[in-house]
């Protein structure tokens, strides 16, 4: 498949684990949303998850990850208003 719509090569892989056909399904919904960003959208999710993994430790540093995550980053966004 050669193109360079992120959507259509996101539905091309033929993913096993479910979380990976949930971060797939989640990009298309996002780029359905937006109209595009399909592949912003991946490489954004990888350097949240690359964060998390770095701020490594167990369940309680994971969780104040997310949730530092959630206040500084998602917070923000939403107060801004995403939109097409």
């Amino acid at each position: 498949l050669l193109t360079r719509d992120g959507r259509r090569l996101l539905e091309a892989l033929s993913l096993e684990p479910p979380t990976a056909r949930m971060m797939v399904a989640c990009a298309c919904s996002h780029r359905a949303a937006t109209g595009d960003g399909a592949k912003t959208f991946v490489v954004l999710l990888a350097g949240v998850l690359g964060g998390l993994r770095a701020a490594g430790g167990g369940s309680g540093s994971l969780r104040r990850a997310l949730r530092a995550f959630e206040a500084q980053v998602l917070e923000r966004a939403v107060a801004l208003g995403l939109r097409r």
